[in-house]
């Protein structure tokens, strides 16, 4: 199994709220495990960095002949965490998303203030697999409508977060030049 950046995210969030169930969809969450966050991407984009030159290239160690050649591309996926919780004896379900959602943005700005790299990992995936992120911001929260469909009633709350990468594009030198002779 390959590894998911969404995947990796929502085992970084599962981390940050103690208690907190971090399934794939609504669906998913037959079990009715609460308080739960659901990991949505909303939007995904890809863009050259840099003004189109080649940014590294890889050379054959006997021969020190370009092998490959490389790009560096900025990768920013949005995704939206969408908490549910009902309420409890001792709090009211809104009470608790919003505590939840106050632990995810705290989490998020101490990411930002940190001096190490972000690095989130797919620890479900084999082998696992790192993900470097160059920034991490929060997008804002989003209130969404509470749950009357079924019972309990489940108070909700949204939060957006962008995430920011940079990734690697190689491609194989298609043309070894080996001499040029310049008459003249």
């Amino acid at each position: 199994m390959t590894g998911s950046l969404t995947r990796a995210l929502g085992l970084w969030v599962a981390a940050q709220a103690n208690g907190l169930h971090v399934v794939a969809d609504d669906l998913a969450n037959r079990g009715k495990h609460y308080p739960a966050c659901t990991v949505t991407e909303t939007g995904h984009d890809v863009q050259p960095l840099g003004c189109g030159k080649k940014d590294f290239t890889t050379r054959d160690a006997d021969t020190g002949w370009v092998e490959k050649a490389g790009r560096m591309h900025v990768e920013e996926t949005a995704f939206r965490l969408v908490v549910s919780a009902p309420s409890d004896r001792t709090r009211a379900g809104q009470e608790i998303v919003d505590g939840i959602l106050a632990a995810l943005e705290n989490a998020v700005l101490t990411l930002r203030l940190a001096d190490e790299p972000i690095v989130l990992t797919d620890s479900e995936a084999t082998p696992p697999e790192a993900f470097p992120v160059a920034s991490l911001q929060l997008a804002g929260r989003q209130p969404v409508p509470v749950d009357i469909s079924g019972e309990p009633f489940v108070y909700r709350g949204a939060l957006g977060l962008r995430l920011r990468r940079l990734v690697p594009v190689t491609a194989p030198v298609e043309n070894v030049i080996e001499r040029i002779h310049v008459e003249g």
